[in-house]
């Protein structure tokens, strides 16, 4: 057997059925004689197709995608026709929701587009770029399937990191986090010292410290939950909280690749600078003990 093959052996041919019909193996097909995988217990060789190695999927019971954007034209069709294939093998029900955060590019024009197409697409735009976590604010707000998932449109995660993380979700996790291992070969020394600043502060402050600016997969209520940062440390802020809350929060391995368009905006200063402050801010409320606000969710028209 060839290292990009498996060998099942099952007692029973719907069950090999069924992962056909599901789309994760396809058998190999004997030249002459009668179909082995329609005879129980007998042995079959199955190629794997692309990187699904399994013949069965997590299911959510409904799920939305939430996916901000700003300036993405070069990637926001892939990435939302990416979202609906994977989003609809891993949810019952499926919504998939994109921000633009007043794009002066085609972001908005091209995801409308695929919305009138798909009535599982909301497009949401503001008419004044507000920063990514005003449109994530927006998004958690707009979401409203039981489960949400959060991902760029950069394309930096493949949707395909849901599999996963839909795993850990039915396994029991409320929160899931996706700890990017390469960052080192993916991010510049900048880069890396911003990202393992954020994680320290995180895990600090209570909550795993592994990547919490990285793709989410969370029950919705507990991405409604107010938080007190004004900037992209309210990602940081949620998992504190949902962990401090006793939500099971957890962390799986996902992919990561190099940006193949559009702009980084996450690393800037006055982005930094405001994350530092969020920072004094989080801690304070947390050892006051202190309710946060529920802070306004921003104008969106669909």
């Amino acid at each position: 057997m060839s290292a990009s093959t498996m060998v099942i052996r099952s007692t029973a041919g719907m069950w090999r059925q069924a992962c056909i019909m599901a789309g994760a193996v396809q058998p190999t097909v004997p030249a002459a004689g009668p179909a082995p995988w329609l005879l129980p217990g007998s042995p079959v060789e199955w190629p794997r197709v692309g990187p699904v190695v399994h013949c069965w999927r997590s299911m959510l019971p409904s799920l939305s995608i939430v996916i901000p954007a700003y300036n993405e034209a070069a990637s926001i069709e892939a990435s939302v026709r990416e979202a609906l294939e994977v989003g609809a093998a891993h949810a019952g029900a499926l919504e998939v929701i994109v921000c633009d955060d007043a794009s002066r590019d085609e972001t908005r024009a091209i995801a409308a587009a695929i919305a009138a197409r798909d009535p599982r697409v909301v497009v949401v735009h503001r008419g004044q770029n507000r920063g990514i976590e005003a449109s994530m604010r927006a998004l958690y707000a707009q979401a409203r399937h039981a489960w949400v998932f959060l991902n760029s449109a950069d394309r930096q995660w493949p949707m395909t990191v849901l599999a996963p993380m839909a795993t850990a979700a039915e396994a029991g996790a409320d929160f899931v986090i996706g700890v990017r291992s390469n960052k080192r070969e993916v991010y510049t020394p900048y880069r890396r010292l911003i990202s393992w600043s954020y994680e320290r502060v995180v895990r600090a402050l209570g909550a795993p410290g592994g990547d919490p600016g990285s793709v989410k997969l969370a029950r919705r209520e507990l991405l409604h939950r107010a938080v007190v940062a004004r900037g992209v440390f309210a990602e940081g802020e949620r998992v504190i909280r949902a962990a401090r809350g006793g939500a099971r929060v957890v962390e799986v391995p996902v992919e990561f690749h190099r940006r193949g368009a559009g702009k980084a905006t996450g690393a800037r200063r006055d982005v930094v600078v405001r994350a530092i402050v969020d920072v004094a801010r989080v801690g304070a409320s947390l050892a006051l003990g202190a309710p946060a606000p529920q802070l306004p969710v921003p104008d969106v028209e669909r």
